[in-house]
């Protein structure tokens, strides 16, 4: 398990088109709406700046964490997932390495947003709530890289990618990573506090602002990655079992 561990992450810091395409684009949407004059207002208890930072970063961060997971429908073309078969690593190991690999991925966004937030914006939060946004936003992305694996071994590679956006699009604008909550309608209000997105972001939220996390997020997070982690894993069983 450690040398395929190993073998992913040298494959992932070799991707650097994946970190340009995560990190860009976050930050500049950062640096633009940030700015308008409507950022005095607060959001999620805080500074409309600093909630946008986190809204933000998680949306550069969801978006690694899929692109990666979803990259195995390439895998699976040229039939690497056979090679992975005939080892001694059962698919479970391999779906958790996966995951973990596709996770840091979501790293590089997570920074840069907050260097843009804390440099251009002067966001000025303690060392330890830097910390704390940096280590459970991380650790938030978690079913995100379930779903995208899921996508990435239940579908082709040309249907991987519609689906991969869409699933991206749909929980980035409906869980508030977009678009403050705050603005939407009860009804999707509601929806919104359902979904694993708004819950992730959550978890920035009350760091930046110097709290724990609450238990009904970390019950609603809890619950979409057990249903993505079995999505995932009978999807990888199923692509395996494949001819």
């Amino acid at each position: 398990m450690r040398a395929y561990l190993s073998f992913e992450l040298r494959r992932l810091v070799r991707d650097l088109r994946l970190t340009l395409f995560t990190v860009l684009g976050p930050v500049v949407t950062y640096l633009i709406f940030s700015g308008l004059p409507a950022t005095g207002d607060r959001l999620e208890g805080l500074t409309a700046t600093v909630a946008l930072m986190v809204g933000l970063a998680g949306y550069g961060a969801m978006a690694g964490v899929l692109s990666v997971g979803s990259a195995v429908a390439q895998e699976r073309a040229v039939r690497w997932l056979h090679h992975l078969r005939v080892t001694p690593l059962p698919p479970r190991r391999v779906v958790t390495v996966k995951a973990l690999v596709s996770t840091l991925s979501a790293v590089p966004a997570l920074v840069a947003v907050g260097v843009a937030g804390r440099f251009q914006h002067h966001v000025e939060l303690s060392a330890g709530r830097w910390v704390a946004l940096l280590v459970l936003m991380w650790a938030g992305t978690v079913p995100f890289a379930l779903l995208g694996l899921a996508i990435g071994y239940g579908l082709t590679p040309q249907l991987a990618q519609p689906a991969n956006f869409l699933a991206f699009l749909g929980l980035s604008v409906l869980g508030g990573l977009l678009v403050p909550v705050a603005y939407f309608p009860d009804a999707l209000r509601h929806l919104a506090h359902a979904l694993p997105t708004y819950r992730f972001a959550e978890l920035g939220w009350r760091a930046a602002g110097g709290l724990a996390p609450s238990p009904s997020g970390l019950a609603v997070l809890a619950g979409w990655t057990v249903a993505f982690a079995v999505l995932a894993a009978a999807a990888y069983h199923r692509s395996t079992a494949r001819r």
